[in-house]
């Protein structure tokens, strides 16, 4: 039995009660809130230090060799749990849940069991611990042992286990924003403490060379792991969260380092460089992916668009860059697309332009000269079969198609200079204009809006000599003009037959006339509500007959 009067005695005993007790308290706290990510571990790893840090003081206040000897056998489970705990919780704090398999599990847990089975039966064999005998040491009396070759094969994989355990901190650390450090740098400086303790014990530092300092360097340990899990927070949502996202993304994401290499690659980055990628210079393994002289990129079949973000640490050091490459194939198709469609739009209305000429200059001059002849020619003689007049008629008729193709050349032109327009005013000037026989009109309501004046007037004298021609000279046109806010309805209708609903919704077709018409007139309409964004609906009027309803104009400020 040690000396209790002793001093180094009282006060280590009384570091090791004080630790035993704050390990099982926090431990039995720890497993209430284990839900945590990490909290398990954490738990399991307090108790097991607790009982450790316990029953170590067992070992120095009992008397008799027997007693130590049961209080080290009864410590030896919970020490060979110790870094099975640390390694488990190392890899669900850093995010490698995936690593956390059962089978994994079972095999860093298996060398501890055999481990503890050799250790309580050791005075067979001697292969975990050897020479088990009370030991004086200054006030202190301690149970000491030699290590037998399962022993320190053990100590070795502990070791190792604490190690990596480390190691998978110390790459969190490098990988985390500043945001997170603060959590990996408690769990690493809470490391050190049962590493450095184990070195003191087994190399002998200080005093007493036969005291363990590692019992109450494992509670010391789990506080600081207490302390990161339920105070701080673990890193494990943030950390797989961000891993997720980035692992499970289509777009390809590069992380280079300061010195110009590449660090890191997701699987969609991996698919897409050579297999040796990381670790090789980024220059020298994607030259137009630094120097952004070419936006976007093509790789293979495919293009990219690159987004490039700087590695900072918290105090504006370049660390490095990621690059995210983000495929922009299919928008690059469609863009494509696009131009060859305005390309082949701009070479259409080319054509139309100059074929509009043709009709200006080569049609109508012979076709002036010919109804000039045929007009003398009737003034000269008898007509007595009617032959001049139907040639007259079908000069007229000519010239009403060229007059139609001309208009509908320019009809459907983009508009992009709007006028401010009275309605009211804009359905009586073009009226006037027209051969409206006995046709009469009716106005109702008026407002100013926003439309290509010209264009607005060949619409109106279109849907006016659609009017008399297919409802009669008598014909009564009624145009009503509606306001509602900004958007303002003109709608024109007459008292004629109206237009079957079968005919509606292809009367503003090309080539498409009810009456023996040319069938460019509604056309022509239809391609000038369209410029300007407008919609038509033709309907039937009060009276019986069509109406055309012109909806989306937008009003003119007052």
């Amino acid at each position: 039995m040690s000396d209790l009067g002793a001093l180094p005695v009282q006060a280590y005993l009384t570091a090791c009660l004080l630790a035993g007790g704050i390990g099982l308290w926090l431990g039995r706290v720890a497993w209430h809130e284990r839900d945590e990510p990490g909290g398990l571990e954490v738990a399991l790893y307090l108790l097991c230090g607790g009982g450790v840090a316990l029953l170590y003081a067992v070992r120095i206040a009992l008397p008799g060799e027997v007693a130590m000897t049961v209080a080290l056998n009864l410590s030896t489970p919970l020490v060979g749990a110790l870094p099975v705990l640390w390694i488990c919780f190392a890899l669900a704090f850093t995010g490698h849940e995936r690593w956390r398999t059962e089978r994994r599990i079972v095999a860093l847990a298996t060398p501890a069991f055999v481990w503890v089975l050799l250790a309580w039966s050791s005075e067979t064999h001697g292969l975990a611990r050897r020479s088990v005998t009370a030991v004086v040491d200054g006030p202190f009396t301690l149970l000491g042992y030699g290590l037998g070759p399962v022993g320190g094969a053990y100590v070795l994989l502990a070791y190792g286990l604490c190690v990596a355990g480390a190691l998978l901190v110390v790459d969190l650390y490098e990988r985390t924003g500043n945001r997170y450090r603060l959590q990996t740098f408690v769990v690493l400086l809470g490391t050190l403490f049962p590493f450095l303790a184990g070195v003191a014990t087994f190399v002998d530092v200080g005093s007493y060379a036969s005291l363990s300092w590692l019992p109450t360097a494992f509670v010391i340990h789990g506080v600081f792991l207490y302390g990161t899990v339920f105070w701080l927070g673990t890193l494990d949502a943030a950390v797989v969260a961000r891993d997720t996202a980035v692992e499970v993304m289509q777009d390809p994401v590069i992380v280079s380092g300061s010195d110009g290499r590449i660090r890191d690659l997701n699987p969609a980055a991996e698919a897409l460089l050579p297999p040796d990628a990381v670790g090789s210079s980024l220059p020298a393994v994607f030259p137009r992916l630094e120097d952004g002289s070419e936006h976007p990129i093509a790789i293979g079949d495919r293009q990219f668009d690159i987004q490039e973000n700087p590695i900072t640490d918290p105090r504006g050091t370049d660390r490095g860059h990621v690059f995210l490459l983000r495929d922009v194939t299919a928008r690059e198709q469609r863009q494509a697309a696009l131009e060859r469609r305005e390309t082949e739009l701009e070479r259409q209305n080319e054509r139309l332009a100059e074929f509009a000429g043709v009709v200006s200059h080569d049609l109508r001059n012979p076709l002036a000269a010919a109804s000039a002849a045929v007009e003398l020619a009737r003034q000269r003689g008898d007509d007595p079969d009617g032959s001049l007049e139907r040639a007259a008629n079908a000069h007229e008729r000519m010239d009403d198609m060229i007059e139609g193709l001309l208009a509908l050349a320019t009809a459907g032109e983009t508009v992009d200079d709007l006028d401010r327009v009275s309605l009211d005013g804009t359905v009586r000037r073009v009226w006037s204009r027209l051969e409206t026989a006995d046709a009469t009109l009716v106005v109702e309501g008026d407002a100013t809006a926003l439309a290509d004046r010209d264009r607005l007037e060949q619409l109106l004298s279109n849907l006016f000599r659609n009017a008399i021609e297919h409802a009669g000279e008598d014909v009564a046109v009624t145009v009503s003009v509606a306001s509602d806010g900004d958007g303002v309805t003109l709608a024109v209708g007459d008292d004629g037959p109206g237009i079957p609903k079968a005919e509606r919704e292809n009367v503003t077709e090309r080539g498409v006339s009810l009456g023996g018409g040319t069938g460019l007139g509604l056309a022509i309409v239809g391609d000038i509500v369209e410029a300007h964004g407008w919609t038509l609906t033709v309907t039937e009027s009060d009276a019986g007959g069509a109406r055309f309803v012109i909806e989306g104009l937008e009003a003119g400020e007052s």
